[in-house]
């Protein structure tokens, strides 16, 4: 029987799964952590529902349910697959212009396929908009149907999961990195100030791609006190970017149970904990939750 306070977290990066499940009894202590391998793109996978793919993926979750028996679970929501925007306020509060802009940049999208959502930021004369696509949300929603209650979490929103779980009340930046995208979000004050993501094909472009973003995108230039790097080769991304983000800074390489400010059984893992932080704050419990 599961705990009403217990947590799954869910994320992956190219060919693994990552997942945290909490100690329900101990704010901040989490009672797993683990990684699957597959051989085989994970979210791919899920977006696809490949019968035969996907068949693998919900086996696995499906026995970490039976394991754990979450009440909740928390999933990353794919960011190549979602559309995030800043919208003036004045845009924001007319409807039939919201609407309209929201069609331009969802064209070709029947509108019931859309799903936004809205974001206040530290600057209140805008608004962040994330636009979902339905349809590629429909297999995380078969893969945690027998979950009484699932949530889908924006990459970015794991920097509002960080405000909570540490305290942090100052200016940082969060750099989430995959196979070939990273996603930046900016903080101030224990709100959110901007995010957006960058493709790439190739790593060692992402200082030129950063600096063609930055050059339209002022925050990404901004002071920050921290910056938190996370993800597939964040030591690379800290490497080569580094250079480019305020000297002044403190950079993070969030591989370690002290810098995630988490208590576990186990103090060493097979794979890099830096790659399963999204499915550690994802699974705790915060105190406004």
């Amino acid at each position: 029987m599961s705990h009403p306070h217990t947590n799954l977290g869910l994320c992956y990066s190219a060919n693994q799964l990552y997942y945290a499940v909490n100690d329900p009894s101990t704010r901040g202590r989490l009672a797993h952590i683990g990684s699957v391998d597959f051989n085989f793109n994970v979210s791919r996978a899920i977006v696809t529902r490949d019968t035969r793919l996907f068949s693998g993926v919900q086996k696995v979750i499906s026995n970490i349910q039976d394991e754990y028996h979450p009440a909740h679970v928390r999933v990353l929501s794919p960011p190549l697959f979602e559309c995030w925007t800043t919208f003036p306020k004045l845009v924001y509060d007319k409807a039939d212009e919201r609407e309209a802009h929201l069609g331009i940049l969802m064209k070709g999208m029947d509108r019931k396929d859309i799903e936004p959502i809205w974001y206040s930021l530290s600057n209140q004369d805008f608004k962040f908009l994330v636009a979902r696509n339905q349809q590629v949300m429909k297999g995380f929603e078969k893969l945690t149907s027998s979950v009484g209650s699932a949530e889908y979490v924006s990459d970015f929103e794991l920097g509002q999961r960080w405000i909570s779980h540490a305290d942090v009340r100052g200016s940082f930046l969060t750099i989430s990195c995959y196979d070939h995208l990273i996603c930046i979000a900016s903080f101030l004050l224990g709100k959110l100030r901007a995010a957006t993501y960058i493709k790439f094909e190739d790593i060692d472009d992402l200082p030129y791609l950063w600096l063609q973003n930055a050059h339209y995108l002022s925050w990404m230039k901004g002071l920050h006190e921290q910056i938190y790097v996370y993800g597939l080769h964040a030591g690379n991304v800290i490497d080569l970017l580094g250079p480019y983000w305020d000297q002044d800074a403190e950079i993070s390489k969030m591989d370690s149970l002290d810098k995630i400010k988490v208590k576990a059984d186990d103090a060493t893992y097979g794979f890099n904990l830096e790659n399963a932080l999204p499915a550690i704050l994802m699974a705790l419990e915060l105190p406004n939750e």
